[in-house]
């Protein structure tokens, strides 16, 4: 017999107290859930938006669908298709009303066409913070140039999410910044860095020295098991192993997760995974 669904692991788990429970969607996307039951969830790409516009398609099948996903709170980083995406943020606005869609304004221009309702948005520029259906959520520094004209996103964010006593970090899209070591000295139980490498992105090495200069208790490599492609890029560097082996070089000691899709594991005070 097969196991459970995502749909059913994220429906069916019960996060105790002080911790989050997270799983992985592929690409920049994660859920989030806290021992209240909320979910908050960052740049789901479900849908196969991508393939319509430039011709790449996924490199798997969506590991839970618009009509399944059930979040109070969606961040997306920026408007590229894969963070906000035209075949899933409209249906969700629809059938949940009461959830909340935290985005730059230039993303906010986009959802807003699209129908999703004023009230249901949350506009987020650098250094500020919001807090959306208990959580805290603050927009930090991205320089997302991906050098595709028309595709400019220079209010691109990372953010730093705070549910329940945890803290995480998702870089969002970004090249190498020297802003963003200065995130250093803060305490994250969880940080999560875009690998790929392209189209304005940090490689898997640069990556690995962000995640050694903000010493996380907990990393993991992202952007990266999305698109299917018949030949890769010579630049791009997906594997996650790459990201590993750069960070344990540097000398980095947190613990280091190479996420599965639709896999999960649990944020705990002590900075255990479970």
């Amino acid at each position: 017999m097969s196991g459970p669904t995502l749909a059913q692991d994220v429906a069916g788990t019960v996060v105790p107290a002080g911790q989050v429970r997270a799983w992985w969607l592929g690409g920049s996307g994660f859920i989030f859930k806290t021992a209240a039951g909320r979910q908050v969830w960052i740049d789901p790409y479900l849908s196969d938006a991508v393939f319509r516009i430039f011709g790449v398609r996924r490199a798997f099948p969506a590991p839970i669908t618009a009509a399944e996903a059930a979040p109070d709170v969606v961040i997306s980083t920026h408007w590229h298709e894969d963070h906000l995406d035209p075949g899933t943020i409209p249906e969700l606005a629809r059938r949940l009303p009461e959830a909340k869609f935290v985005m730059p304004p230039s993303a906010m221009a986009r959802a807003l066409t699209w129908g999703v309702a004023r009230s249901q948005i949350v506009p987020l520029a650098h250094g500020q913070t919001e807090r959306v259906a208990g959580a805290v959520i603050t927009a930090v520094p991205a320089r997302h140039e991906p050098g595709i004209p028309g595709w400019e996103v220079p209010d691109a964010m990372g953010v730093i999410l705070e549910l329940d006593g945890r803290r995480i970090y998702h870089t969002g899209d970004t090249e190498y910044d020297m802003r963003l070591r200065r995130l250093r000295g803060q305490s994250f139980d969880l940080a999560t860095f875009c690998i790929n490498g392209v189209s304005g992105n940090m490689n898997a090495h640069e990556a690995a020295l962000l995640a050694w200069h903000l010493a996380a208790k907990t990393v993991i490599p992202h952007h990266h098991l999305i698109w299917a492609k018949d030949a890769a890029d010579p630049e791009e560097t997906l594997d996650p192993r790459l990201f590993a082996a750069t960070y344990a070089r540097l000398g980095g000691t947190a613990r280091v997760i190479l996420p599965v899709v639709g896999a999960g594991f649990q944020l705990t005070p002590d900075g255990s995974i479970l």
